[in-house]
């Protein structure tokens, strides 16, 4: 197209052109041709036209594209969270569901040690509670003595390793949540695509399709600014 253009260029200056004293509206006949080759050439160039439109763009019209790209981002985080719970609800309840069966296999494993972890957080916070209370009523006794400094000092270290080493518990269940949100977001995404006419799972279904619209709708108002 660059090449047809220059060259349609060049017969304008030729000097046999000039010679033959050409009517002036012949030559703003082809000034036109040539002017509407670079433009259709201009449109054909989605990168360039997007990078001037973004310069030439003004301030108003940048806060605007700006305003959309937050709220398709948010409406995109959304759908995430509703497909991760769409494939945990999946999970939990179908395990054996052919589409699902060799992801579930992948995060049983996990599940399993999600669950075990949980149950050893209860088990360490009602510990933790229990030596609380005990050190609070020690701290309501009148007269202190020696016997109950010593019991308090060996509570409070008691209660230090006891929060210690439920931080490191909660981390751990933290861990595995994040290493279950891929494989929960794979089987969301392949029950959304099945639906399966279940009615405790229409509601998320109406909440994604109205998201997909609207991310389709933002997306939309993208191309056109």
């Amino acid at each position: 197209m660059d090449s047809a253009v220059s060259s349609h260029l060049s017969l304008l200056s030729t000097p046999e052109l000039q010679k033959a004293g050409v009517p002036f509206w012949v030559f703003y006949l082809l000034l036109s041709v040539i002017l509407l080759l670079v433009f259709i050439n201009f449109l054909q160039k989605k990168d360039l036209r997007q990078r001037i439109s973004y310069v030439l763009a003004s301030p108003r019209r940048r806060f605007s594209r700006l305003r959309i790209e937050v709220l398709l981002k948010r409406e995109e985080s959304k759908k995430s969270e509703l497909l991760k719970r769409l494939g945990e609800m999946t999970s939990i309840q179908w395990p054996d569901l052919p589409e699902i069966e060799e992801i579930s296999r992948e995060i049983k494993t996990l599940e399993e040690k999600n669950t075990s972890l949980q149950a050893e957080w209860h088990r360490i916070y009602k510990q933790l509670e229990n030596l609380k209370q005990e050190k609070n009523r020690l701290l309501s006794s009148p007269g202190p003595d020696d016997n109950l400094k010593a019991r308090l000092t060996e509570l409070e270290n008691r209660i230090a390793e006891q929060e210690e080493e439920l931080k490191q518990v909660q981390a751990s269940i933290v861990t595995t949540d994040e290493q279950l949100e891929p494989y929960h977001q794979t089987i969301g995404h392949i029950m959304y695509r099945l639906r399966p006419d279940r009615e405790d799972l229409a509601f998320l279904y109406f909440q994604i399709d109205s998201l997909e619209n609207k991310i389709r709708q933002l997306k939309d108002k993208l191309e056109k600014l």
